[in-house]
């Protein structure tokens, strides 16, 4: 009997940088990456995007340009000794405060991402506890609600890339009743070494999203092929890889050993497009690849579609 639990899981928010995942409390420094209102540290509703706090830091630099600017002027109009030295220098005053604004305005952007760059190099130590805390408060939340903890693993596993964290997402998904319409994920969970549990979840990922299972996948698979075959479910892990690599012809034209091997076990309609890939471009079939597949046509298909044609 299935112990796997129905869950709901929130859509991933990507964005174009991992560093975007943080905020930084503007109160005690703390950083985060998960979506709490209030600072676990301070308690204070004061959390900033990085780039707002590193925003932030440019505009209060501008501004105290900028008042330095305006006392140098005021002073340098004040002491003027006469009404030509006067008007000299309050004239010279707002050409430099005008020129320093445009200047300012042009470079915004740069300067933004210098201090990012900066302050993100400067407070590596203090991202890194404020992660570790993170981390600390998936062993709560797993007790009490499994894809909470998942959801946060897969926040804190957009900025630190380790198998530990990859492996505790992967075991809180196979404990879940999968489905196509949830916002899964294959490639940031790959491991370097064997895993079962990653095994069996590539091989779920390539029976309900097959577009998920790429080159590293597959790879992933081909090279484990033997650990996998122990599984009491490998030839379906292996099959159902093989039958997503027949998607694209440039998988089959780098895998045409595995796909030999499981092409007899593959659905129908699966080895039927494979079978017609080959037709087309029968540079891509290598190793035995096209007298495999032709083979297996002529055993189990050739005549049902001999009596389609007439």
């Amino acid at each position: 009997m299935s112990t796997k639990r129905v869950v709901s899981i929130r859509p991933f928010i990507r964005t174009t940088h991992a560093f975007q995942k943080l905020r930084v409390c503007k109160r005690c420094g703390q950083y985060t990456c998960l979506w709490e209102d209030h600072c676990t540290a301070c308690g204070c509703g004061t959390l900033a995007t990085v780039e707002e706090r590193a925003s932030s830091r440019v505009k209060r630099r501008i501004a105290r340009d900028l008042f330095i600017t305006v006392i140098l002027g005021a002073a340098a109009t004040y002491f003027g000794e006469t009404i030509d030295q006067t008007m000299a220098a309050a004239s010279v005053s707002l050409l430099l405060l005008a020129g320093l604004i445009f200047m300012q305005k042009r470079s915004f952007q740069i300067e933004q991402q210098r201090e990012l760059k900066r302050m993100l190099r400067q407070d590596e130590e203090a991202i890194r506890q404020g992660i570790n805390r993170n981390w600390a408060l998936v062993a709560e939340a797993r007790k009490q609600d499994e894809a909470l903890a998942y959801e946060m693993l897969r926040e804190i596993g957009s900025l630190v890339y380790n198998d530990r964290i990859r492996l505790q997402q992967v075991a809180l998904l196979q404990s879940f009743v999968l489905r196509s319409d949830m916002d899964l994920q294959l490639k940031p969970l790959l491991l370097r070494s064997f895993e079962r549990l990653l095994a069996e979840y590539i091989g779920e990922i390539a029976r309900l999203k097959p577009e998920l299972v790429r080159e590293d996948a597959i790879r992933y698979v081909a090279t484990y092929e033997v650990n996998i075959l122990q599984l009491s479910n490998g030839i379906q892990i292996l099959t159902a890889v093989a039958a997503a690599a027949v998607r694209k012809s440039k998988y089959i034209e780098l895998f045409p050993s595995l796909i030999t091997r499981y092409a007899r076990f593959m659905p129908k309609d699966r080895f039927m497009r494979l079978y017609r890939t080959l037709e087309l471009y029968p540079g891509k079939a290598r190793g035995g690849l096209a007298e495999s597949v032709s083979r297996v046509y002529n055993e189990k298909y050739r005549d049902s579609y001999a009596d389609v044609r007439v």
